[in-house]
């Protein structure tokens, strides 16, 4: 259940920035060294770096709240983290990203606003935002998980059905 509110509020996450400019992706070509390091820049004025620190040490804690079997464990989960998501490494897959959802234009005025007391203080909550925001996905999750778990049921007995239309196919 845990994992289904980690993708939906990923999935929310990520459609905030895209519903707020529907952006067409600039194809690998058309970005430019200059749209790459706007794009690059505004992930340092975000403190995006921070915020993935700070978002998994939250996560080893809650594993280890949830779960105190993990707790000795917390040292090679965190030696994992640095090993595969390493600042290094995400930054620049970050940038594109960024660089492909959004123009030059949106992303200097976007890093503009970072650097006001306003978006200073959005960022200084970001991490408590979307703490909470997974809190209320997974209580509604968990508030009717027996409800999906009956939706669910219902769809096999229809799918095994003899001659039952077989599942839709993922959209591409």
């Amino acid at each position: 259940m845990k994992t289904v509110a980690v993708l939906l509020v990923s999935l929310l996450a990520g459609t905030s920035l895209s519903a707020q400019s529907p952006a067409k992706p600039v194809a690998d070509t058309a970005i430019s060294p200059s749209h790459l390091a706007a794009a690059a820049e505004l992930l340092e004025v975000s403190q995006t770096e921070k915020g993935i620190r700070d978002g998994m040490r939250s996560y080893f804690d809650t594993q280890a709240q949830q779960n105190p079997l993990m707790a000795p464990y917390r040292p090679v989960m965190e030696a994992f983290a640095v090993k595969y998501l390493g600042w290094s490494d995400l930054k620049p897959r970050l940038a594109r990203i960024y660089a492909e959802a959004l123009t030059e234009d949106q992303l200097r005025a976007a890093i503009e606003f970072q650097k006001t007391p306003a978006g200073q203080a959005f960022t200084a909550h970001q991490a408590e935002f979307q703490r909470a925001t997974m809190q209320i996905v997974q209580d509604q999750l968990q508030a009717h998980a027996t409800e999906l778990q009956q939706m669910m049921q219902a769809r096999a007995a229809e799918l095994n059905k003899p001659g039952a239309a077989p599942a839709p196919k993922k959209p591409r």
